[in-house]
């Protein structure tokens, strides 16, 4: 079975690309491990860890605006690439490796060092 031997070497299955609301994110809850929040701005996916540095906000609950990540809470912004906040501000959270399969995006479970930039995974123009 094809999604058994994916999930056996760590790719956890996020939906449909185009079920993730545009500037919105989905959040995974992997078996093991912290929440990854799983985000769409327009064709490119991007996945980085649901907890905000600041005071541990859903980021997932946030949205994406001006091409930052926006918590919730405070409106700390993390740049969905790589998990940085813009300068000055130095807090950076973990990255995801993401592809898309069949139309439905996937996220790798091994967090990315923080800070670690990441090229977003692109929905195909026939799908999006």
């Amino acid at each position: 079975d094809r999604a058994a031997a994916e999930e056996a070497e760590g790719w956890l299955d996020a939906g449909p690309a185009l079920d993730i609301p545009d500037g919105r994110s989905v959040i995974l809850s992997p078996p093991e491990g912290e929440k990854i929040a799983v985000f769409r701005e327009g064709a490119k996916i991007y996945a980085v860890a649901n907890a905000c540095r600041h005071q541990g906000g859903p980021l997932g609950e946030g949205r994406i605006l001006d091409g930052c990540i926006v918590c919730p809470w405070h409106g700390y912004q993390y740049r969905p690439g790589d998990g940085c906040s813009p300068p000055p501000f130095t807090e950076k959270v973990p990255t995801y490796r993401t592809r898309i399969r069949d139309g439905r995006v996937q996220v790798h479970r091994l967090a990315q060092a923080p800070g670690t930039e990441l090229p977003p995974s692109e929905i195909p123009e026939r799908q999006g």
